[in-house]
């Protein structure tokens, strides 16, 4: 089987998108049970790269759609913001009365 190197590149690129939250997450799971740390950067930083991610996606997949392609980068884009909702979820369930101390 013979697969196009484009084809491979967005199999890839879809691939490290879809999986990449789950890292983060698998991180800041480890990270929580040695040290304590403090969740308010951190959401923060979520939240940036997960609106960062929906700008990139939109503009990928118009363009996309413009040159009669299917929209495989956009997408993984998409997925990759989508995916960062779950890490982010979890620090807010798990931080919930940290996140509600004055500081």
């Amino acid at each position: 089987m013979n697969i196009d190197s484009s084809k491979l590149l967005a199999i890839e690129t879809f691939s490290v998108c879809s999986v990449s939250p789950h890292i983060i997450w698998l991180a800041l799971y480890g990270a929580s049970r040695r040290w304590p740390i403090d969740p308010r950067p951190v959401l923060k930083w979520l939240r940036i790269l997960r609106w960062v991610g929906w700008g990139i996606a939109i503009p990928l997949g118009l363009l996309a759609l413009a040159r009669n392609h299917f929209p495989i980068y956009g997408l993984a884009m998409s997925t990759f913001s989508t995916g960062l909702s779950f890490p982010e979820s979890w620090l807010k369930r798990r931080f919930a009365s940290d996140l509600f101390k004055p500081l």
